[in-house]
């Protein structure tokens, strides 16, 4: 498969890496530190999908950029899904595909599936207090990260005492009908997420730690192969209902 890597920092070369693995052939890179930022049909090369890792600032405008070029795309970039709506409507309008996720690791969308299932079981013992804590790069903007988030909302959604999530501790006591993410940006951490149940005599930890960006990119590259030839706007769990069992 001929790909075009949209955004060539860390992630990029990466899933360029792992690309090449596969046997698949980078036709574009795109990336103003290489001297370009226009998506069309010249600068993509002709590419038959293209990999967007860049910042959240852009990602919509290159998503709407490539499905005009009727490329399909998929996009890691987090902190840009409040314009989800623009995003669908330009791939929708376009006929072509895309796949987006928070963290396209395949072991983390695992992690996101045995927290579901930990949280169902912990809402049934009141005396365990549910949190979050992640850690990534400094380098990294947003915050909580994507992936937290998403981890967020499932836990949000499966315990009847938690009703929201925040993401800062109040000024006074905190809430336990909130759930609490905190958040770190140290160094050159590549990724880490858990899951603590903290009880009065013991605690329990359900943790996913990334070694290296090669985890992402190899799932990136998957997502790629599954989503070439198809239409319409996918998460990365759809692909993975293939895979594991719900």
């Amino acid at each position: 498969m001929k790909l075009a890597l949209v955004g060539y920092g860390k992630m990029g070369r990466a899933v360029e890496g792992v690309a090449l693995e596969n046997g698949h052939e980078v036709v574009a890179r795109i990336d103003p530190t290489l001297g370009t930022s226009d998506i069309d049909s010249e600068t993509l090369g002709g590419a038959e999908l293209a990999i967007e890792f860049t910042a959240p600032g852009v990602a919509v405008d290159n998503i709407t950029a490539l499905a005009a070029a009727g490329v399909n795309a998929v996009v890691g970039t987090t902190g840009w899904h409040e314009r989800m709506d623009e995003a669908t409507a330009a791939v929708n309008s376009a006929g072509t595909g895309m796949v987006h996720a928070a963290n396209f690791s395949l072991g983390i969308n695992l992690f996101f599936r045995l927290a579901r299932v930990a949280a169902k079981m912990a809402d049934a013992l009141d005396e365990y207090d549910v949190h979050i804590r992640e850690a990534h790069h400094r380098h990294k903007i947003d915050h909580p990260s994507g992936t937290a988030v998403t981890l967020a909302d499932i836990l949000i959604e499966e315990l009847a005492r938690k009703e929201s999530w925040s993401a800062a501790l109040p000024d006074g006591e905190p809430h336990p009908q909130v759930l609490y993410v905190a958040s770190e940006r140290v160094g050159e951490t590549a990724g880490s997420h858990l899951l603590g149940l903290e009880g009065p005599d013991d605690r329990i930890e359900l943790r996913h730690e990334a070694r290296t960006r090669a985890g992402f990119a190899r799932g990136a590259i998957a997502a790629a192969e599954w989503i070439r030839g198809k239409s319409g706007v996918f998460t990365l769990d759809a692909m993975l209902a293939e895979t594991f069992t719900s």
